[in-house]
């Protein structure tokens, strides 16, 4: 029974990842296409906020533990979820650069969907999280 409950979940968590990836296309829709952000669902944008928001919990805590404990190793189903779940995250974040950057890095809300800036200065601030941390000689093994 316990390997169905994992299953399970599995299967909801990958969907949750997958709202969040059509959030973000949704965004480049309205920006892009459609040319029309304000028309972008609001719970498809309320959604990729709140995503957001546990994916980079989630990078952080994988992240620190990892590097604390000084292994890259995946141990059980939950850590190996983790791990794709902060690629995804990254390739997300990079997904939302590239679409905000079609759009000439514009902040003008009538222009672009404000969930691509602001995911675009999230994955800013962990590249520069990234550098400081081999700047200062973190050791990461």
């Amino acid at each position: 029974m316990e390997k169905v409950l994992k299953i399970i979940l599995a299967v909801i968590a990958g969907a949750a990842l997958i709202l969040f990836l059509l959030a973000i296309i949704a965004g480049g829709y309205y920006t892009l296409l459609v040319k029309k952000p304000g028309d972008m669902p609001g719970f498809l944008f309320s959604y990729a906020f709140a995503a957001n928001g546990l994916l980079a919990a989630n990078l952080g805590a994988l992240l620190g533990i990892k590097i604390s404990g000084g292994t890259w190793n995946f141990i059980n189903p939950n850590e190996m979820f983790q791990g794709i779940a902060v690629a995804f995250y990254l390739i997300m974040l990079l997904v939302a650069f590239v679409l905000w950057g079609l759009a000439g890095f514009t902040e003008d809300v009538s222009k672009v969907v404000s969930l691509l800036p602001e995911l675009s200065k999230n994955l800013l601030g962990i590249l520069l999280a990234a550098l400081g941390t081999m700047l200062l000689g973190k050791k990461l093994s």
